[in-house]
């Protein structure tokens, strides 16, 4: 009996040993983990629409996920629309609201934007592209369909401040 209590303990020790190893080597200051979609984290600040857009994305969560906030100035400086964002390796799903913050899509819709591929350099989604130039400059191409009509609005971003 003492034999099997033993064995019992030293199960468990080892058990605890091993789920501690693994979560330590599985936690987020790991750079094995890190998407390869991290560089977009940071404050971006550029053109587009005829106006200012400023775009936020938080670092990724343990599971990969971003956080992003966006919103755009028109010529005169007002607030025309924001954006909550969320990114992961499957895409993008995001919500417009107007300045007083009554959303454009219903409370159960939302706009995907579907994963093509990744990379450090380029984050391609269908209809949606996002390029990195240099360490502090990006490039956003949003493609949008009036009618029969699809137009390529770019976006001429650059970094106001890293996150680390």
């Amino acid at each position: 009996m003492q034999n099997f209590k033993a064995m019992v303990l030293l199960q468990i020790i080892i058990s605890i040993f091993l789920f501690l190893s693994q979560a330590s080597s599985q936690g987020i200051g790991d750079k094995s983990n890190v998407p390869e979609y991290a560089w977009l984290a940071g404050n971006w600040s550029g053109n587009g629409f005829g106006g200012t857009s400023e775009e936020s994305w938080s670092l990724p969560s343990p599971d990969g996920t971003m956080m992003g906030m966006y919103r755009h100035l028109d010529s005169m400086g007002n607030i025309t629309f924001y954006e909550f964002l969320l990114l992961d390796e499957t895409g993008i799903r995001l919500k417009h609201f107007r300045p007083d913050l009554i959303g454009w899509e219903t409370k159960e819709d939302f706009v995907t934007f579907e994963m093509v591929r990744y990379n450090g350099k380029i984050i391609e989604l269908k209809g949606l592209i996002f390029k990195r130039k240099s360490e502090n400059e990006m490039e956003i191409l949003l493609k949008l369909r009036k009618g029969d009509v699809v137009k390529t609005e770019v976006f001429t971003m650059k970094k106001i401040n890293k996150l680390k």
